[in-house]
C-alpha cells in the first residue's frame, strides 16, 4: 500500500525477530514525534524482492537524540552498542538498528543524501522505491567491493519488478541506472 511516497510493512501470518524489532523501534520513535523511514535491506523486500537481511536501517532527522530515545529505557529491548554511537541492538534477538542521518550521506564521497522523513507513525514507514535505487547506486559506486549486494539489490528490483528505463531516478546516480538497465537489457 503506498502513502505518500513511502511503504507500510506488509501484514503476514507471522512476525519475524527482525520485524519485531522494526516495530519496536518505529514504536518507541513514534512516542517520542520522531519521524523514520526504513532503507536497506527490509525497503528492498518491502518493494517486492526478497532478500536475507540481518539489521534494521532507520533514517532519522537526529541520530544521537534517536539513539537516546530507544535506549532511555532501561527495562526496554535496545541497548547501546559499545563504540557505535548510531547503533543500538535488540536484546531480544542480537539484531541491529543503524540509525541513519537524514539529508546526508552515507560516507564521504556519496552524493544522494538520506530523505528527510516527514511522517510520525508508529508503523514502519519506508523509503520510496526511485529514493532506495539512489541511494544504493550511490552506496555501491563509491565502496563498489564492499557494497556489491547494493548493486545487486538494484539489479533485483529491476528484473523482478520490470522497471522502466525511465524510472526518476536522482540525476547524480542517472547515468550508473541507465548503464545497468541497458547492460540488463542488452543479456537478454
Amino acid at each position: 500500500m503506498r502513502i505518500t511516497g513511502a511503504h507500510v510493512l506488509r501484514e503476514n501470518t507471522g512476525t519475524s525477530s527482525l520485524e519485531r524489532t522494526l516495530r519496536s523501534a518505529v514504536e518507541v520513535l513514534a512516542g517520542h514525534d520522531v519521524p523514520h523511514l526504513v532503507v536497506g535491506g527490509l525497503a528492498v523486500q518491502e518493494h517486492g524482492y526478497f532478500r536475507v537481511t540481518i539489521d534494521c536501517d532507520i533514517v532519522v532527522p537526529d541520530v544521537l537524540h534517536a539513539v537516546e530515545l530507544l535506549t532511555a529505557d532501561l527495562s526496554g529491548p535496545f541497548v547501546r552498542v559499545p563504540l557505535c554511537e548510531d547503533t543500538v541492538k535488540d536484546q531480544r534477538n542480537d539484531a541491529l538498528v543503524n540509525l541513519l542521518p537524514a539529508g546526508r550521506v552515507l560516507k564521504a564521497g556519496c552524493e544522494v543524501p538520506f530523505p528527510e522523513p516527514r511522517d510520525v507513525s508508529d508503523e514502519p514507514r519506508f523509503v520510496s522505491l526511485e529514493q532506495l535505487i539512489a541511494l544504493k547506486l550511490d552506496s555501491w559506486s563509491h565502496s563498489p567491493n564492499r557494497r556489491l549486494k547494493d548493486k545487486a539489490d538494484v539489479i533485483e528490483l529491476i528484473q523482478g519488478l520490470r522497471l522502466p528505463r525511465d524510472l526518476a531516478i536522482d540525476e547524480t546516480v542517472r547515468p550508473l541506472w541507465l548503464e545497468t538497465w541497458d547492460a540488463l537489457a542488452a543479456e537478454k
